[in-house]
């Protein structure tokens, strides 16, 4: 058995990077509602912390041109074999912090999904993402992010064990176990999970913490306008996408 306790969070996405798409439904509908997103802004697409490239690649497919990055090589090592095994020529993906940033290209939308943007926990490091997030847009282009709702009050939910939502391949067993609280004051939401992966006789076993920063509409929504971005507002259109999901987003316009 192989214990692994992750340093920081580029290493945890890396022990998860094999396993995470698993733990995800099906992701059409989450596909078609960036497809729809990107429609009024224009063809190239940015996606940041793309993870292992399902949404990416299926942007793609809409004929649109999508560039991913994430921080994590396992992830960026997926997301290219996703796009070279379904014969997508427009899908670029580059291993780069979105911190510092810096393409030779502007992009009409650019977005991070799944309340990846609440992994950012310090001002600097919100104002560094935006900042860079703005540099590669061009005029008229809008940054998106999907959000967490923050709760009214403070919460603590107990351990549970989560199965995978697809079918694994034969001869591979994965589970992860959880128990989160919510901190009202900070806006902290801290994480502890233990991920469990068997397969071929071998056992690993991963023990990490996740801490999130939930942030309110006005609090994102000053960051942004800081940054210099303009009409700043939710996504209030009908969406059978964000209906499902715990998440709302924001969409922001340079």
């Amino acid at each position: 058995m192989k214990q692994q306790r992750p340093a920081n969070m580029t290493e945890v996405y890396a022990l998860r990077a094999d396993t995470i798409d698993y733990f995800f439904p099906d992701r059409t509908r989450e596909i078609e509602f960036w497809a729809k997103l990107a429609a009024d802004y224009g063809k190239d697409v940015l996606h940041l912390m793309c993870g292992t490239g399902e949404v990416a690649a299926g942007l793609a497919k809409k004929e649109y041109n999508v560039t991913g990055v994430d921080i994590t090589r396992s992830m960026v090592y997926k997301t290219k074999e996703r796009a070279e095994k379904e014969g997508l020529d427009n899908v670029d993906v580059l291993k780069e912090d979105v911190k510092y940033l810096h393409l030779n290209k502007k992009f009409d939308l650019i977005f991070i999904s799944t309340g990846d943007f609440h992994h950012f926990l310090e001002n600097d490091e919100i104002r560094a993402v935006l900042t860079r997030a703005y540099a590669h847009l061009r005029e008229g282009g809008a940054l998106a992010l999907e959000l967490f709702h923050m709760p009214d009050e403070d919460f603590k939910r107990e351990e549970k064990v989560f199965k995978p939502i697809r079918k694994t391949p034969p001869g591979l067993e994965v589970w992860k176990r959880n128990s989160s609280h919510y901190h009202r004051k900070t806006k902290t939401l801290d994480i502890k999970e233990e991920l469990h992966v068997e397969e071929g006789g071998d056992v690993t076993d991963g023990e990490y913490e996740i801490q999130l920063r939930l942030m309110s509409e006005d609090e994102i929504g000053e960051f942004l306008s800081k940054v210099g971005f303009e009409k700043i507002k939710k996504y209030d259109e009908h969406s059978d996408y964000l209906e499902d999901a715990d998440t709302w987003v924001v969409i922001a316009e340079r």
